[in-house]
């Protein structure tokens, strides 16, 4: 996931790129898309803190409960960002059946959630033709392996709500301005992902054509309906989670998360305490970006720009902490970091392979001096 919402770049008939720009630039200077992250770590403490450990499955996966709410959830999951996304080498250097292998492998280990949207970059444009995120992973979850694990590991679907008005031009439907195109568009990613219901449905971004009160009453009537079964926001600051906190709460609705941009490296916003209230309201914490578009990884040591250049002595630190661990990768110790700081990373995964690598982050923890050895080093490259 990405704060810029990238779907501004596509070509959709009749509406030029340069006018979707345009639209996500004036959010912006409107300032609907905060900066938003974390305060620092509580020792001890987690975001939604109830962990439920051991299945009947090998893996002994650990569960946790998703906000307030009862879904039981994995510790690390999954985005679908770039399911069914051309741009990013869907048809070409990974096909379904990948992403089906990616998913099975997963649910087998012990993750069970999974985080979608009716608008991710270009998957959308597989709709028509059944390849957008929403509409692959449904698929894939219908099938009969689609269910593997223990009961307790039964997959959870998170999927967002547009707010942009046009999305009608790229999603189909009407112009988006009442409470009831919420409804239609959670309707749609319901026959899109073959469900009755939702886990989690979630506002994508604030924007100043929908009120945060009419967005709230519009998930209460979700709720409702029997829609969903959770509610939740995304790229929400820590004053606009707040007041979909109070306002869900006089309907006796819990904010179930907050999705915001995390990671080692993505930590400007850190001491907005957005964290600590989380903490203090038990509202989960989904970190997207996790790996700060894969920079923590062993490959950023064969690149040469400079940004590169400059955090190699973060991942430097990160392999070693890693070999502590029994021969962590530098990607295993970053999502590893974010689940010590109580969030919910959602890493993307194309392939079975880098789903076995991703199960590697689960069933063991860093120490909190290494926790603040890293936050250090990271504050040392002044990036």
């Amino acid at each position: 996931m990405s704060t810029t919402l990238n779907c501004a770049g596509t070509f959709v008939p009749g509406v030029s790129s340069d006018w979707f720009l345009t639209s996500f630039d004036s959010a912006r200077k409107l300032s609907v898309w905060p900066k938003v992250g974390m305060s620092s770590y509580r020792r001890g403490v987690r975001v939604n803190s109830t962990l439920v450990t051991g299945t009947s499955q090998d893996h002994s996966s650990e569960l946790m409960n998703l906000g307030r709410t009862s879904l039981q959830i994995s510790k690390l999951g999954t985005g679908t960002l770039q399911w069914g996304d051309p741009g990013s080498g869907y048809g070409k250097s990974y096909r379904e059946e990948d992403l089906a292998e990616a998913f099975d492998t997963l649910v087998q280990g012990g993750v069970n959630f999974f985080d979608t949207a009716e608008v991710l970059v270009y998957g959308y444009q597989g709709i028509k033709s059944g390849t957008s995120s929403e509409q692959l992973l449904g698929k894939f979850i219908r099938r009969p392996s689609g269910n593997t694990g223990s009961p307790s590991l039964t997959p959870v679907i998170a999927s967002k709500f547009f707010t942009i008005p046009w999305t009608n031009f790229l999603v189909g439907g009407g112009f988006r301005l009442g409470r009831e195109s919420l409804l239609a568009a959670l309707k749609e990613s319901l026959k899109r992902t073959g469900r009755e219901q939702i886990d989690l449905y979630q506002i994508h971004f604030p924007f100043p054509t929908f009120s945060n009160s009419a967005l709230m009453e519009s998930l209460k009537e979700a709720v409702e309906m029997g829609l969903t079964k959770a509610v939740g926001v995304s790229n929400y600051s820590r004053d606009q989670m707040e007041e979909a906190d109070d306002l869900l709460a006089k309907y006796n609705i819990p904010l179930a998360s907050n999705q915001v941009q995390f990671s080692l490296l993505c930590q400007t916003p850190i001491e907005d305490g957005l964290l600590r209230v989380c903490r203090e309201r038990c509202i989960t914490l989904i970190a997207y970006s996790p790996l700060a578009s894969g920079v923590l990884s062993e490959k950023t040591f064969t690149r040469t720009d400079s940004r590169s250049v400059q955090v190699q002595p973060l991942l430097k630190l990160m392999q070693t902490i890693g070999a502590n661990h029994g021969g962590k990768s530098i990607t295993q110790v970053a999502l590893n970091y974010l689940i010590c700081k109580g969030a919910l990373p959602i890493p993307g995964c194309k392939s079975a392979e880098l789903a076995r690598l991703q199960l590697g982050v689960l069933g063991w923890r860093l120490e909190d001096a290494e926790v603040a050895l890293l936050e250090q080093r990271k504050r040392d490259l002044k990036l």
